[in-house]
């Protein structure tokens, strides 16, 4: 199973905004070069984060992104699910699908929402976690300071 990009600019995106709580907006353009994605799929994502109640958008001329909650209140699993179509990863998740490997992916499902859900962007910033822009081609990693 694999996480979109979505997931990771997301995440990274909420991040930025955590540091910056309470203290204004981020404007798309910051986390644009932030992040180093484009303008246009930042807002993409962040219309994703918007629509589940995540980050607010305010617009004029000190406007942009800004979390809706206190970082404590925003759960990696939040985000996550927000940018992956609820995490539902199986049809058989939600389905009620009585097949021999439903009860196995309803199993991975819920623990892989309970990791999620036990860490919020507060205890990201408590553990001093950097930004750090990832880049992978091939069997190549590697990641670089943002």
């Amino acid at each position: 199973m694999r996480l979109s990009s979505k997931s990771q600019y997301g995440l990274k995106a909420c991040y930025i905004l955590a540091q910056r709580y309470g203290k204004g907006c981020v404007s798309a353009s910051s986390l644009e070069k932030d992040i180093a994605v484009s303008g246009k799929y930042i807002e993409k994502i962040m219309r994703l984060l918007a629509a589940q109640g995540i980050v607010a958008a305010e617009r004029g001329v000190s406007g942009g992104y800004k979390l809706t909650r206190a970082p404590e209140k925003i759960t990696i699993g939040d985000i996550a699910r927000a940018l992956e179509d609820n995490m539902e990863f199986a049809d058989c998740i939600t389905s009620g699908c009585a097949c021999a490997a439903g009860d196995v992916w309803r199993k991975l499902y819920a623990g892989i929402n309970d990791v999620l859900d036990s860490m919020t962007l507060q205890s990201m910033l408590d553990e001093g976690c950097d930004v750090r822009i990832c880049r992978h081609s091939g069997e190549e990693s590697c990641c670089k300071a943002g």
